[in-house]
């Protein structure tokens, strides 16, 4: 019914992959509303330091890299639709624990587990939407998944934030575990298609199969090297931008302003991506391009010390945050027409392990650049980065052509 017909139109006209959609608002939303709730908790309640905040964003983190792909192994056995109940309620009965918590130590426990719940519905939703999505839709179905999650980064936090002025922050992970309750009844009986059983093979196999497949297929090889060079060059510099505003000598407003002109180009990028990734790796290339040039003129504009009006730092970091989207929204099409649908939850957790593996070293090795060099510098280093990235891959598909 479908076929021939591309867009949010035709995909949101198909029953399974709009209820899909619908119910990532709220799971995509639980993963962030309560974000400010624990930093205030830990912060002006306990009076935690630097120290205690980075164990927090180690426990955000660490289950997708450790846990993620050893659960995928399960999820690739499992019907799809149960695990994205159990995933969703799970991670609500750890964040509904969060209201009884009395100490640090426990809080960041429960952080963790949640995170290692939310390890198993993410390659699931993958999997969900590579099942229930004809090819034709998979680009359009990622620019709508990957805008709904960029924007609950964005309104969570700043809601949550909100929330704090009136309620306690205990009442905050209240409401948070009936937003996952909500995302978990909107799931069951989703009439996601039966995958073929496959042979049970040992452990250790099946967990490399998602490795496997990447060493089989250069195609995948590419998209995820790609990915993991480009995520690593954003955070070279991407908790610097405070320090960049104040270079340009613009505020603490404009550097909210910033964050949230940033999230808003990662909105709209998400859904143009969603319409042009036709061609993923041509959109990957391109956009690295274009991403490196307006990062590296950001960069040297910083390090000549050159007056940038506040509308041109939010323009260009619109453009970048943009630009980010229109990488990740062919990866995720690319993984999914790709890989069988056995093994694809494991693929994807692979791909997400290492790529947030190589991101976490980046901010460490871009705050030592810019206290060596100045925050320019940093920026400067993720763009030519970012720019050799898509012109190596350029000319890697010009030799290609025949």
């Amino acid at each position: 019914m479908t076929r021939g017909k591309t867009g949010y139109r035709a995909l949101l006209a198909l029953r399974v992959p709009r209820r899909l959609a619908l119910a990532s608002i709220p799971a995509d939303f639980a993963d962030w509303l309560d974000y400010a709730a624990v930093v205030a908790l830990l912060v002006f309640a306990w009076g935690e330091g630097p120290f205690v905040l980075a164990l927090f964003g180690f426990a955000l983190t660490l289950p997708y890299i450790a846990i993620g792909p050893l659960l995928a192994v399960y999820i690739d056995r499992t019907p799809l639709g149960r695990v994205l109940v159990l995933s969703n309620l799970g991670r609500g009965l750890t964040t509904l624990a969060l209201v009884f918590a009395s100490n640090t130590p426990l809080v960041l426990l429960l952080v963790f587990v949640r995170s290692s719940v939310d390890s198993a519905f993410t390659p699931a939703r993958q999997a969900a939407i590579q099942a229930s999505t004809p090819p034709e839709l998979l680009a359009s179905a990622n620019g709508l998944h990957q805008a709904i999650n960029q924007t609950s980064k964005i309104a969570g936090p700043a809601l949550g934030g909100l929330l704090l002025a009136f309620i306690p922050a205990q009442s905050v992970f209240g409401l948070n575990a009936v937003l996952s309750l909500v995302a978990a009844l909107s799931l069951i009986r989703l009439n996601l298609p039966q995958r073929e059983a496959r042979a049970p093979s040992d452990l250790r196999t099946e967990i490399t199969a998602g490795v496997a497949e990447f060493r089989r297929n250069r195609r995948l090889l590419l998209a995820l090297v790609f990915s993991a060079v480009a995520y690593f060059a954003f955070f070279l510099y991407d908790a610097l931008i405070a320090l960049l505003a104040a270079d340009f000598g613009l505020g603490a407003t404009a550097f909210g302003v910033g964050i949230a002109a940033s999230g808003a180009g990662g909105l709209i990028g998400a859904l143009v991506a969603g319409r042009l990734a036709s061609h993923p790796i041509a959109c990957m290339t391109w956009s690295a391009v274009f991403s490196g040039c307006v990062t590296i003129a950001i960069a040297l504009a910083a390090m000549a010390h050159i007056g940038v009006p506040a509308w041109l730092y939010f323009l260009a970091l619109g453009l970048m945050g943009g630009s980010t989207a229109f990488m990740l929204v062919p990866y995720r099409t690319i993984v999914q027409a790709e890989t069988p649908p056995d093994r694809i939850a494991r693929v994807f957790a692979t791909g997400e392990a290492l790529i947030t593996a190589v991101m976490l070293s980046a901010p460490f090795i871009g705050s030592v650049i810019a206290t060596a060099y100045g925050t320019g510098a940093a920026f400067l280093s993720g763009g030519a980065l970012v720019l050799l990235l898509g012109l190596v891959t350029a000319a890697t598909m010009l030799r290609r052509l025949p």
